[in-house]
């Protein structure tokens, strides 16, 4: 015998799927526009901003930049102001009562504002829930139509003039050789970056001086404000003139990209200068800060230089300097003679004499804390003290008597019979530089200076040769 079971369900009603489908439904849209659920943190916090037009249901709040929680209601406030209600996760806690808040802007792929809160510092007393940040901790971004409403009519519809001639300048071509050099961006960019990285120094805080004297120079420069006035006056002239000649230089432009392939050597070769550049800039700190003492003294001498340049002394400062002035257009081919001559007799000097000069030579213990240039001068004022040859009580003669068991000898001199002999306590160690084996160096007057070997002042030391001991 075969048992068959069969099981009994009950079905469910059209009327009560229906209600289930709804209940689900409601409770869906809840959560997915910000309803709360009974575990989750249930901390609100309120500020008084000045406006809350950047903010809606669900803007994000982070703190250090991480979502804590979000914006939950966003209310008129006493005067003008607005107060917006947050409701804050667990993570968020503590909040304390002196922390702050400030609207932020958000990244442009994330689009609109974002609340960033600062907890407070642990010395102060923990905020409850639905405790209100007063609105001097509060801030909000500056709009561009605030900035726009704060300037003048006039300045306005001069931005106004400048936005049309962009368009119509991206119009004409502008925009397709805008989208041609995106290909140069990335190198420029490269550039820039070092530039960037350079423009925070090298030192410790070269940057932060750096902006300690554009503060002074700002602050310098806010004190002079109708100088500044006539300045932007006279740049509005120049505009003008500029203006003017628009046909000019519409016709100048498509020359501009010849002339930055011929600059490229000279940028480059800047590019090497700028090591010394910043050397001398160094060098040249100590003047800029006497300049201003320098330039007071200066003062009396820029007063009557500005009054011999006005315009009632001008032209008949013209009139005297006018045959002066075409004497000199007269000197022009000699005197581009006489600086062809000079370049070689400066090159010299700046390749092969200035370096061995400022350079400094290892003579063990003896040797000097100064360059050469530095010994020469020192040489010269023991030289001039030793050539006296006369004091208060008459002329005097010096004699310098050496003692010794050594003889040293300088060999034959020119226009002498006999070689120099002395004596001396210590034997020669060496002579430096070291004598050659082939006689003296070759001297060719007909061989150019700047294509010659620069001359080696760390030169090795040779044996003694002239020390003979007495028998």
């Amino acid at each position: 015998m075969r048992w068959r079971l069969r099981s009994v369900g009950r079905r469910i009603s059209p009327l009560q799927a229906g209600l289930l489908f709804i209940a689900i439904m409601t409770v869906a849209v809840y959560v997915a526009f910000g309803g709360s659920l009974p575990w989750e943190s249930s901390y609100e916090l309120r500020a008084v901003v000045s406006s809350g037009n950047e903010l809606h249901s669900r803007t994000p709040v982070r703190i250090a930049g991480v979502d804590v929680g979000k914006v939950a209601d966003v209310k008129r406030g006493p005067g003008a102001t607005a107060v917006v209600t947050m409701e804050l996760e667990d993570k968020a806690l503590p909040i304390h009562e002196d922390a702050t808040l400030k609207v932020r802007p958000r990244i442009f792929l994330e689009g609109n504002f974002f609340v960033d809160v600062r907890p407070g510092t642990p010395s102060a007393p923990v905020a409850s829930s639905g405790y209100t940040i007063p609105i001097g901790q509060t801030a909000v971004p500056v709009q561009l139509d605030q900035v726009l409403d704060s300037l003048e009519r006039g300045t306005r519809d001069n931005l106004r003039k400048v936005v049309h001639e962009l368009a119509v300048a991206l119009d004409r071509g502008g925009a397709r050789a805008l989208n041609r050099s995106i290909a140069e961006w990335a190198p420029a960019f490269r550039q820039g970056a070092i530039a960037a990285e350079a423009f925070r120094g090298r030192a410790q805080h070269d940057l932060s001086g750096f902006i300690a004297d554009a503060e002074r120079t700002s602050r310098a420069l806010a004190g002079r404000q109708s100088q500044l006035a006539d300045l932007v006056t006279g740049l509005a002239r120049t505009t003008e003139a500029f203006a003017s000649q628009r046909a000019a230089l519409e016709a100048s432009l498509p020359e501009l990209a010849a002339t930055l392939r011929e600059a490229q050597p000279t940028f480059v070769a800047l590019n090497g200068l700028f090591p010394t550049a910043r050397a001398f800039a160094r060098e040249i700190r100590p003047g800029l800060r006497e300049a201003p003492a320098t330039l007071r003294l200066a003062n009396p001498l820029l007063t009557q230089l500005q009054g011999l340049l006005a315009p009632r002394e001008l032209p008949a400062l013209i009139r005297v300097g006018d045959p002066a002035i075409r004497s000199l257009a007269r000197l022009q081919p000699e005197l581009r003679e006489l600086l062809r001559l000079l370049w070689p007799v400066t090159e010299c000097a700046r390749r092969n004499v200035l370096p061995p000069a400022k350079s400094r030579i290892d003579d063990g213990d003896l040797s000097a804390p100064y360059p050469v240039f530095s010994e020469l001068f020192h040489g010269w004022v023991g030289l001039a003290s030793a050539v006296q040859n006369f004091d208060g009580n008459g002329h005097a003669v010096r004699y310098h008597a050496g003692f010794g068991d050594q003889t040293i000898t300088t060999g034959q001199v020119p226009g002498l019979t006999e070689p120099l002999v002395g004596l001396t306590e210590n034997k020669i160690l060496g002579s430096k530089p070291r004598k050659p084996a082939a006689g003296l160096p070759p001297f060719r007057p007909d061989v150019p200076c700047i294509s010659q070997k620069r001359v080696n002042l760390q030169a090795a030391t040779g044996p003694a040769e002239t020390t003979t001991p007495l028998p």
